[in-house]
C-alpha cells in the first residue's frame, strides 16, 4: 500500500472521533516517531515528550496507572 493511500485512510478513519481520541492517536503518532529515530534520541527526548503531555493525555496516563499494583500485581 502507498504512503499516500494510508495517509488518506488514517484521515479518514479519524474523522468524527472525540477530542481526546484524537489526543492520543497524536501522543501515539509523536511516540512512533521517536521510536524510529533510535534507542538514544528515544530516550535523550522521551522527557520532553512527558513534559509536553496535554491535560487530556496526563489524565489518561493517571487512569491508566489507578490502582496499578492492584490491578496487576507481580507474581512472585
Amino acid at each position: 500500500m502507498s504512503k499516500a493511500l494510508l495517509e488518506k485512510m488514517i484521515l479518514e478513519e479519524t474523522k468524527n472521533l472525540s477530542p481526546e481520541t484524537l489526543d492520543e492517536i497524536l501522543d501515539f503518532i509523536k511516540f512512533k516517531k521517536l521510536k524510529a529515530l533510535g534507542k538514544q534520541s528515544f530516550e535523550k527526548n522521551i522527557k520532553q515528550e512527558l513534559a509536553d503531555l496535554s491535560e487530556i493525555s496526563l489524565t489518561h496516563l493517571e487512569e491508566e496507572f489507578a490502582n496499578y499494583k492492584e490491578r496487576y500485581p507481580r507474581e512472585q
